[in-house]
């Protein structure tokens, strides 16, 4: 009778245990809660075999396959190296509201606890200064809403995600800047040397950098006037590699061409205010 009753027991534990369960169970965790969870416990753990994925990983894969979109999925490529949590931790940043992690210049919150709105700190002219997300655009397609108010001097884009170290000033297009910002993944860019792109809200150009070498200055068909209080959609393609402009709702025309590698969103200003806001994808 022991021995049935110890068998019992195991089964217990295993119908609880197991990645389907454990997915279910998972989705309440931020993922930075998940990793520590699978760095404390040898059972849910890291496997070091991408053939034989321990138990959190096997329910993390269950768990974005349950819960993402299609347009998600093509968005979460796979990099050798890279476990399921990884995907689960991409994931949950596409479905949460877009907003500026780093500062960089006389560049500030609007309001203190709200990061999807910043403001030029101090009177126009006084130098470029900088705000983008930690979001990052490692596939497929991506859109971002951008409302310009008080404009005085701003651009919005794309440039490649990393982090600011001190230092850094300016826009991500010179060098005052990228001397002084680690760059992520940049074993990444295919060889492509696209690193930043802006639209100028004043003159519609497109803006871009390679940063070691020259930056360009470019007109672009389909482009129009644009106003403060308008909504400038922005589509980003890593499919086909472009950057398409949006006006309230209707489409301009593709700006740049030759995009690849993981970008995150991006606003320079000289003055005024942007505000950034996760858009619906159009339609192809």
């Amino acid at each position: 009778m022991d021995h049935i009753a110890k068998r019992q027991k195991v089964d217990e534990k295993a119908v609880l245990f197991n990645s389907d369960t454990l997915s279910k169970i998972i989705s309440y965790l931020p993922s930075i809660d998940l990793l520590n969870l699978a760095l404390a416990s040898k059972r849910f753990g890291i496997s070091d075999n991408n053939d034989d994925p321990s138990l959190i990983e096997k329910s993390a894969q269950i768990l974005v396959q349950d819960i993402a979109t299609e347009e998600q999925l093509a968005a979460l490529p796979h990099y050798d190296g890279e476990s399921s949590l990884a995907d689960y931790h991409y994931l949950q940043l596409m479905r949460e509201p877009l907003m500026f992690d780093q500062l960089v210049g006389d560049i500030e919150y609007v309001n203190s606890g709200d990061k999807s709105c910043v403001k030029y700190g101090n009177a126009y002219g006084s130098g470029l200064s900088t705000a983008f997300s930690n979001n990052i655009l490692r596939a497929g397609r991506h859109y971002a809403l951008f409302n310009i108010g008080d404009d005085g001097g701003v651009f919005i884009g794309v440039m490649r995600p990393g982090e600011a170290i001190q230092g850094a000033s300016g826009s991500p297009r010179y060098e005052e800047f990228y001397q002084y910002f680690s760059q992520t993944h940049a074993e990444r860019y295919n060889n492509n040397n696209v690193h930043c792109c802006l639209l100028a809200f004043e003159t519609k150009k497109c803006l871009s950098s390679g940063w070691d070498d020259e930056t360009s200055n470019e007109t672009w068909e389909g482009s129009e006037p644009l106003s403060s209080g308008d909504d400038i959609g922005l589509l980003l393609n890593l499919d086909d590699g472009t950057l398409t402009v949006y006006k309230n709702g209707t489409k301009l025309g593709v700006m740049k061409r030759g995009l690849a590698g993981p970008y995150c969103w991006v606003t320079t200003m000289l003055g005024g205010r942007a505000t950034i806001k996760r858009g619906t994808i159009p339609p192809l």
